[in-house]
Protein backbone atom coordinates (compact mmCIF):
# COMPACT_ATOMS: atom_id res chain seq x y z
CA UNK A 1 0.00 0.00 0.00
CA UNK A 2 1.59 3.26 -1.34
CA UNK A 3 0.64 6.69 -2.77
CA UNK A 4 2.65 7.37 -6.29
CA UNK A 5 2.70 11.04 -7.34
CA UNK A 6 2.71 10.83 -10.53
CA UNK A 7 0.71 10.92 -14.00
CA UNK A 8 -0.85 6.92 -14.63
CA UNK A 9 0.50 5.39 -17.61
CA UNK A 10 -1.99 3.70 -18.71
CA UNK A 11 -0.68 2.07 -21.49
CA UNK A 12 1.97 0.53 -19.00
CA UNK A 13 -0.79 -0.81 -16.61
CA UNK A 14 -2.31 -2.49 -19.09
CA UNK A 15 0.50 -4.20 -20.32
CA UNK A 16 1.63 -5.39 -16.62
CA UNK A 17 -2.53 -6.80 -16.23
CA UNK A 18 -2.96 -4.53 -13.62
CA UNK A 19 -6.59 -3.10 -12.72
CA UNK A 20 -7.38 0.53 -12.11
CA UNK A 21 -10.62 2.73 -11.04
CA UNK A 22 -11.36 6.42 -10.49
CA UNK A 23 -12.57 5.41 -6.71
CA UNK A 24 -14.60 9.20 -6.81
CA UNK A 25 -16.13 10.46 -9.62
CA UNK A 26 -19.68 12.51 -10.42
CA UNK A 27 -22.30 12.51 -13.39
CA UNK A 28 -24.86 15.11 -14.84
CA UNK A 29 -27.00 13.00 -12.52
CA UNK A 30 -25.49 14.72 -9.18
CA UNK A 31 -26.16 18.31 -8.85
CA UNK A 32 -22.26 20.03 -9.15
CA UNK A 33 -21.36 17.84 -12.62
CA UNK A 34 -22.69 18.20 -16.13
CA UNK A 35 -20.81 15.07 -17.69
CA UNK A 36 -23.15 12.72 -19.04
CA UNK A 37 -22.38 8.54 -18.61
CA UNK A 38 -22.45 8.38 -22.19
CA UNK A 39 -19.39 10.19 -22.44
CA UNK A 40 -17.78 8.69 -19.21
CA UNK A 41 -18.27 5.28 -20.67
CA UNK A 42 -16.12 6.16 -23.91
CA UNK A 43 -13.29 7.72 -22.25
CA UNK A 44 -13.34 5.08 -19.65
CA UNK A 45 -13.02 2.19 -22.34
CA UNK A 46 -10.26 4.06 -23.98
CA UNK A 47 -7.96 4.58 -21.16
CA UNK A 48 -9.13 1.17 -19.99
CA UNK A 49 -10.23 2.46 -16.52
CA UNK A 50 -12.72 1.47 -14.24
CA UNK A 51 -14.82 4.17 -12.18
CA UNK A 52 -16.84 4.46 -9.16
CA UNK A 53 -19.80 6.81 -9.56
CA UNK A 54 -20.11 8.68 -6.36
CA UNK A 55 -23.36 11.26 -6.91
CA UNK A 56 -24.18 12.83 -4.12
CA UNK A 57 -27.12 10.88 -2.39
CA UNK A 58 -28.02 9.50 -5.63
CA UNK A 59 -27.69 6.18 -7.78
CA UNK A 60 -28.47 6.70 -11.38
CA UNK A 61 -25.05 7.14 -12.58
CA UNK A 62 -23.77 4.50 -11.38
CA UNK A 63 -26.87 2.31 -12.81
CA UNK A 64 -26.38 3.79 -15.86
CA UNK A 65 -22.87 3.61 -16.51
CA UNK A 66 -22.87 0.00 -15.34
CA UNK A 67 -25.00 -0.86 -18.13
CA UNK A 68 -22.25 0.46 -21.04
CA UNK A 69 -19.48 -2.33 -20.29
CA UNK A 70 -17.79 -0.07 -18.16
CA UNK A 71 -16.01 -1.55 -14.51
CA UNK A 72 -17.89 0.06 -11.94
CA UNK A 73 -17.71 0.12 -8.40
CA UNK A 74 -21.16 0.50 -7.03
CA UNK A 75 -20.85 3.41 -4.72
CA UNK A 76 -22.45 6.68 -3.61
CA UNK A 77 -21.27 10.06 -1.42
CA UNK A 78 -23.44 10.31 0.90
CA UNK A 79 -24.13 13.94 3.36
CA UNK A 80 -25.09 13.93 6.16
CA UNK A 81 -26.41 16.35 8.18
CA UNK A 82 -22.85 17.31 9.54
CA UNK A 83 -21.37 18.20 6.27
CA UNK A 84 -18.90 15.15 6.77
CA UNK A 85 -19.19 13.26 3.68
CA UNK A 86 -18.87 9.52 3.45
CA UNK A 87 -18.55 6.89 0.73
CA UNK A 88 -19.23 3.13 0.44
CA UNK A 89 -18.08 0.79 -1.95
CA UNK A 90 -20.67 -1.90 -2.48
CA UNK A 91 -19.75 -5.36 -3.36
CA UNK A 92 -22.68 -5.73 -5.54
CA UNK A 93 -24.68 -3.17 -7.45
CA UNK A 94 -28.06 -4.65 -5.66
CA UNK A 95 -27.06 -3.84 -2.07
CA UNK A 96 -26.44 -0.58 -3.37
CA UNK A 97 -29.91 -0.59 -4.71
CA UNK A 98 -31.29 -2.22 -1.16
CA UNK A 99 -29.19 0.87 0.53
CA UNK A 100 -30.33 3.28 -1.58
CA UNK A 101 -34.55 2.61 -1.57
CA UNK A 102 -33.96 1.78 1.86
CA UNK A 103 -32.05 4.49 3.51
CA UNK A 104 -31.52 7.47 1.06
CA UNK A 105 -34.09 8.45 -1.33
CA UNK A 106 -37.03 9.08 1.35
CA UNK A 107 -34.62 11.33 3.91
CA UNK A 108 -33.23 13.96 1.55
CA UNK A 109 -33.33 17.17 2.48
CA UNK A 110 -35.14 20.12 0.71
CA UNK A 111 -31.73 21.92 -1.40
CA UNK A 112 -31.15 25.46 -0.11
CA UNK A 113 -27.96 26.08 -2.95
CA UNK A 114 -24.97 24.23 -2.03
CA UNK A 115 -25.88 21.53 0.61
CA UNK A 116 -25.62 18.99 -2.00
CA UNK A 117 -28.64 17.46 -0.73
CA UNK A 118 -27.82 16.41 2.67
CA UNK A 119 -29.79 13.60 3.99
CA UNK A 120 -31.38 14.11 7.50
CA UNK A 121 -29.43 11.11 9.14
CA UNK A 122 -26.39 11.97 11.14
CA UNK A 123 -23.10 10.46 10.42
CA UNK A 124 -23.10 7.82 13.34
CA UNK A 125 -26.75 6.47 12.07
CA UNK A 126 -25.23 6.56 8.61
CA UNK A 127 -22.28 4.41 9.45
CA UNK A 128 -24.92 2.17 11.64
CA UNK A 129 -27.03 1.75 8.48
CA UNK A 130 -23.86 0.80 6.15
CA UNK A 131 -22.69 -1.77 9.00
CA UNK A 132 -25.02 -3.81 7.38
CA UNK A 133 -24.05 -4.23 4.24
CA UNK A 134 -21.17 -5.79 2.75
CA UNK A 135 -19.46 -3.00 1.67
CA UNK A 136 -15.94 -0.61 2.10
CA UNK A 137 -16.68 2.51 4.15
CA UNK A 138 -14.40 5.17 3.29
CA UNK A 139 -13.73 9.16 3.85
CA UNK A 140 -13.22 11.29 1.38
CA UNK A 141 -11.55 14.97 1.29
CA UNK A 142 -10.63 14.18 5.39
CA UNK A 143 -8.75 17.82 5.28
CA UNK A 144 -11.41 19.50 3.06
CA UNK A 145 -11.67 23.78 3.72
CA UNK A 146 -15.19 24.89 5.67
CA UNK A 147 -18.06 23.99 5.27
CA UNK A 148 -16.96 20.47 4.62
CA UNK A 149 -15.55 19.79 8.46
CA UNK A 150 -14.71 16.12 9.23
CA UNK A 151 -10.40 16.55 10.26
CA UNK A 152 -12.73 18.46 13.04
CA UNK A 153 -15.90 16.91 12.97
CA UNK A 154 -13.52 13.58 13.92
CA UNK A 155 -11.39 15.02 16.78
CA UNK A 156 -14.80 15.89 18.28
CA UNK A 157 -15.98 12.30 17.63
CA UNK A 158 -12.56 10.08 17.56
CA UNK A 159 -14.75 7.00 18.49
CA UNK A 160 -16.15 6.96 14.97
CA UNK A 161 -13.15 6.76 13.35
CA UNK A 162 -12.76 3.09 14.54
CA UNK A 163 -15.78 2.43 12.01
CA UNK A 164 -13.80 3.54 9.44
CA UNK A 165 -12.11 0.99 6.75
CA UNK A 166 -10.15 3.86 4.90
CA UNK A 167 -9.48 7.26 3.68
CA UNK A 168 -9.30 8.99 0.46
CA UNK A 169 -5.32 9.78 0.58
CA UNK A 170 -5.16 11.20 -3.00
CA UNK A 171 -8.05 13.57 -4.07
CA UNK A 172 -7.59 15.55 -7.37
CA UNK A 173 -9.33 18.58 -6.59
CA UNK A 174 -7.42 18.93 -3.23
CA UNK A 175 -4.39 20.74 -2.05
CA UNK A 176 -1.34 18.92 -1.46
CA UNK A 177 -1.13 19.69 1.69
CA UNK A 178 -4.63 18.52 2.50
CA UNK A 179 -4.17 15.55 1.03
CA UNK A 180 -1.27 14.57 3.51
CA UNK A 181 -3.31 15.19 6.13
CA UNK A 182 -5.36 11.97 5.06
CA UNK A 183 -2.45 10.09 4.31
CA UNK A 184 -1.21 10.65 7.82
CA UNK A 185 -4.51 9.91 9.65
CA UNK A 186 -4.77 6.71 7.56
CA UNK A 187 -1.01 5.79 8.75
CA UNK A 188 -1.73 6.63 12.07
CA UNK A 189 -5.42 4.06 12.87
CA UNK A 190 -3.88 1.67 9.63
CA UNK A 191 -6.59 2.26 7.48
CA UNK A 192 -6.85 1.24 3.78
CA UNK A 193 -5.89 4.12 1.21
CA UNK A 194 -7.99 4.87 -1.90
CA UNK A 195 -7.92 7.70 -4.47
CA UNK A 196 -9.81 9.52 -6.52
CA UNK A 197 -10.35 12.45 -8.93
CA UNK A 198 -13.36 14.34 -7.50
CA UNK A 199 -14.12 14.23 -11.19
CA UNK A 200 -16.40 16.62 -12.47
CA UNK A 201 -15.40 16.94 -15.85
CA UNK A 202 -14.10 14.75 -18.54
CA UNK A 203 -10.66 15.59 -18.50
CA UNK A 204 -10.31 14.43 -15.05
CA UNK A 205 -10.99 10.88 -15.16
CA UNK A 206 -8.49 8.66 -14.16
CA UNK A 207 -6.06 11.57 -13.19
CA UNK A 208 -6.57 9.62 -9.50
CA UNK A 209 -6.48 6.14 -9.64
CA UNK A 210 -6.72 2.82 -7.01
CA UNK A 211 -4.34 0.11 -8.89
CA UNK A 212 -4.60 -3.27 -7.78
CA UNK A 213 -3.99 -7.05 -9.24
CA UNK A 214 -7.55 -8.46 -9.20
CA UNK A 215 -9.57 -7.62 -12.09
CA UNK A 216 -13.52 -8.18 -10.52
CA UNK A 217 -15.36 -6.01 -8.08
CA UNK A 218 -14.78 -8.02 -5.25
CA UNK A 219 -11.15 -9.20 -5.42
CA UNK A 220 -10.45 -5.44 -5.91
CA UNK A 221 -12.18 -4.37 -2.94
CA UNK A 222 -10.46 -7.35 -1.21
CA UNK A 223 -6.71 -5.96 -2.12
CA UNK A 224 -7.88 -2.36 -0.91
CA UNK A 225 -9.39 -3.64 2.73
CA UNK A 226 -5.93 -5.89 2.99
CA UNK A 227 -3.76 -3.32 2.00
CA UNK A 228 -2.66 -4.44 -1.28
CA UNK A 229 -2.72 -1.88 -3.75
CA UNK A 230 -1.25 1.81 -4.63
CA UNK A 231 -2.80 5.41 -5.47
CA UNK A 232 -1.15 7.05 -8.50
CA UNK A 233 -2.31 10.87 -9.43
CA UNK A 234 -1.36 13.92 -8.81
CA UNK A 235 -3.50 16.90 -7.82
CA UNK A 236 -4.65 19.11 -10.38
CA UNK A 237 -2.86 22.64 -10.65
CA UNK A 238 -4.15 25.67 -9.21
CA UNK A 239 -5.85 27.60 -12.34
CA UNK A 240 -7.40 23.81 -13.81
CA UNK A 241 -8.61 22.92 -9.93
CA UNK A 242 -9.95 27.29 -9.63
CA UNK A 243 -11.79 26.22 -13.06
CA UNK A 244 -13.40 22.90 -11.72
CA UNK A 245 -14.56 24.60 -8.76
CA UNK A 246 -16.14 27.33 -10.64
CA UNK A 247 -17.95 24.70 -13.00
CA UNK A 248 -19.26 23.12 -9.34
CA UNK A 249 -20.79 26.36 -8.74
CA UNK A 250 -22.18 27.14 -11.93
CA UNK A 251 -23.55 23.27 -12.36
CA UNK A 252 -25.31 24.10 -8.19
CA UNK A 253 -26.61 27.43 -9.28
CA UNK A 254 -28.48 25.77 -12.52
CA UNK A 255 -30.01 23.29 -9.64
CA UNK A 256 -30.88 26.51 -7.38
CA UNK A 257 -32.64 27.87 -10.00
CA UNK A 258 -35.02 25.14 -10.98
CA UNK A 259 -35.73 24.41 -7.07
CA UNK A 260 -36.35 28.53 -5.78
CA UNK A 261 -39.49 29.26 -8.02
CA UNK A 262 -40.21 32.11 -5.67
CA UNK A 263 -37.00 34.45 -7.41
CA UNK A 264 -38.18 36.34 -10.00
CA UNK A 265 -36.49 34.11 -13.04
CA UNK A 266 -34.80 37.15 -14.71
CA UNK A 267 -32.69 37.50 -11.74
CA UNK A 268 -31.71 34.15 -11.39
CA UNK A 269 -30.56 33.55 -15.03
CA UNK A 270 -28.68 36.83 -14.86
CA UNK A 271 -26.87 35.04 -12.22
CA UNK A 272 -26.51 32.18 -13.85
CA UNK A 273 -25.76 34.06 -16.92
CA UNK A 274 -22.88 35.33 -14.94
CA UNK A 275 -21.38 32.56 -13.36
CA UNK A 276 -21.00 31.04 -16.96
CA UNK A 277 -19.28 34.20 -18.24
CA UNK A 278 -16.66 33.51 -15.42
CA UNK A 279 -16.40 30.37 -16.39
CA UNK A 280 -15.44 30.76 -19.83
CA UNK A 281 -12.92 33.67 -19.12
CA UNK A 282 -11.17 31.56 -16.98
CA UNK A 283 -11.32 28.53 -19.86
CA UNK A 284 -9.32 31.22 -22.18
CA UNK A 285 -6.99 31.97 -19.53
CA UNK A 286 -6.35 28.08 -18.87
CA UNK A 287 -5.87 27.17 -22.65
CA UNK A 288 -2.31 26.15 -22.35
CA UNK A 289 -3.16 24.21 -19.26
CA UNK A 290 -5.60 22.22 -21.26
CA UNK A 291 -3.11 21.96 -23.70
CA UNK A 292 -0.48 20.15 -21.54
CA UNK A 293 -3.45 17.92 -19.94
CA UNK A 294 -4.12 16.45 -23.72
CA UNK A 295 -0.40 15.61 -23.62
Amino acid sequence: MEVIYQTPKFRKLKRQGLTYVDMHYHTNKSMDSSTHVSFIAKRAKMIGCGVAITDHNVIHGAINLAKKKVMVIPSIEITPSELVDIIPFFYSMSELKEFYHKYIKDYIKPNIGFNFNRVTWKFEEILEKLEKYNCLITVPHYAAPYPQNAEDFFKKNQGLLKRIHGFEVLNGLMRKDRNKKAQDIAKELKRCFVGGSDGHTLLQLGRVITITENSDIEGFLDHIKNKQNIVMGEELNWSYRKLVQLIIIKNALKLRVKEEVKKPVELVERTVERAERTVEKIKEKSKTQFKKLRK
